[in-house]
């Protein structure tokens, strides 16, 4: 019996020694705020369509390193996931800047994780105004752009009035440049028709002479999705409502757009040059030849 009793106590003594450590090893989860100053939008709010709005988070791990940052947005047509970010820092300070779109709401969820996958969230929603208008567009019906070796038909496009330079000409109007043609024969795999611009990468093995250019380099981003908008929802477009419907501010755009083909309708974004935050359409009218070739399409764009 005494044994027996023994054991007991040792059975309840290491039962309270768990339970301790457990408590003892309990976790905080990561703070996490939104900005309440000037400029920063931090509650609910009704906005105009198109209006530009700034959100700033701030947070920092209290018993492990954030390790995690994810964004989505979510309308009445779904969620997108705006940001999936790995990082390592104690602390964490991020702006995310916003061009309302044309969804009845827009509700934006920041989520932190640490190193102890504990998280934490905050939320904004944004809910258009009912008196919001549509923007005007510019309209270009048809933009013909060489390839690499075409000798008779410029790569490079300016996006504010349609025209069309050769690559040897463009560098004294870089800043006007945003679009830039090349038949990805020496990608791998290669990728045919590519839309690219200055601040892409692959570019300069095309046009070495934007090598030269200044930093920093104007830069479009395309939506990979071409085929969310057809050819014939893209004639009938007469103000921005089908553009900011379809490249949102959660979209991640590449900065090129590989194997381009008729019939497909691409959104873009420009993110870096004086015509930052304009976004548009192309709409790919023909493709001909290869490296000396040329692509026929047409362009819809904000004023």
């Amino acid at each position: 019996m005494q044994s027996f009793s023994f054991r007991l106590i040792i059975i309840i003594s290491q039962s309270l020694l768990f339970f301790n450590s457990c408590i003892h090893k309990s976790e905080e989860p990561p703070s996490l705020s939104l900005l309440n100053e000037s400029g920063y939008t931090a509650t609910d709010r009704i906005v105009p369509v198109g209006l530009p709005i700034k959100i700033g988070i701030t947070g920092f791990g209290r018993d492990a390193p954030i390790t995690n940052l994810v964004i989505t947005m979510t309308n009445e047509n779904g969620t997108e996931i705006a940001l999936d970010s790995g990082l390592y820092s104690n602390g964490l300070h991020f702006v995310k800047y916003i061009s309302y779109g044309a969804s009845a709401h827009e509700k934006w969820i920041f989520t932190i994780m640490d190193k102890n996958r504990n998280r934490s969230s905050l939320a904004v929603t944004l809910t258009k105004d009912p008196n919001s208008i549509f923007g005007e567009i510019k309209n270009f019906p048809v933009i013909k752009l060489g390839c690499q070796q075409n000798q008779a038909l410029g790569s490079f496009l300016e996006a504010e009035t349609g025209i069309v330079h050769f690559a040897d000409s463009s560098g004294t109007i870089q800043n006007n440049i945003y679009i830039i043609l090349y038949y990805a024969s020496l990608s791998v795999p290669p990728t045919d028709f590519t839309f690219s611009s200055p601040g892409e990468n692959e570019v300069t093995t095309y046009y070495p002479q934007i090598n030269s250019w200044a930093l920093p380099r104007t830069e479009m981003r395309y939506k990979f999705d071409s085929l969310t908008v057809s050819p014939q929802q893209f004639d009938l477009a007469y103000n921005d409502s089908l553009i900011i419907s379809n490249y949102t501010s959660a979209t991640v755009g590449k900065r090129k757009f590989k194997s381009s083909r008729p019939g497909y309708v691409i959104p873009f974004q420009i993110t870096a040059g004086a015509m930052s935050g304009k976004r548009g359409l192309l709409k790919i009218i023909s493709v001909n030849g290869k490296e000396n070739g040329f692509i026929e399409f047409a362009m819809k764009i904000q004023k």
